[in-house]
């Protein structure tokens, strides 16, 4: 009877825990189906525009211009558009790929607002 206790509290253990693909991607998609992250980088007029890119299901990303003056956000595709170009990814061991250009960036820290 204690075996066969100790097999169901070790089963219910492991169907609880989550992969660590499985809690970042939860961070991304903010535990929805969308998720928004700025994108900053060091350039001249940094204080007035910046990136956003929208992380979706699927795998999908948008990239959208950001105006840090007005707020506002809207759709910006890199010339010449490619589609194959706009994914996301998390392998099991947490290597972030971005935008299919061989990124792979090792994900070391990650809570509710930062990655």
């Amino acid at each position: 009877m204690q075996n066969f206790l100790l097999i169901i509290f070790a089963a219910l253990l492991f169907a609880g825990c989550k992969s660590p693909k499985e809690k970042i991607t939860d961070i991304i998609l903010y535990q929805d189906s969308i998720g928004y992250w700025n994108y900053e980088w060091p350039r001249e007029r940094a204080e007035y525009y910046g990136f956003t890119f929208k992380f979706m299901m699927e795998n999908e990303l948008q990239k959208l211009s950001f105006n840090k003056l007005k707020n506002k956000r809207w759709i910006w595709n890199d010339y010449p558009y490619d589609e194959s170009i706009y994914r996301w990814g998390i392998a099991d061991d947490s290597i972030f790929t971005f935008m299919n250009y061989n990124s792979k960036i090792k994900i070391t820290k990650y809570n509710s607002d930062t990655i």
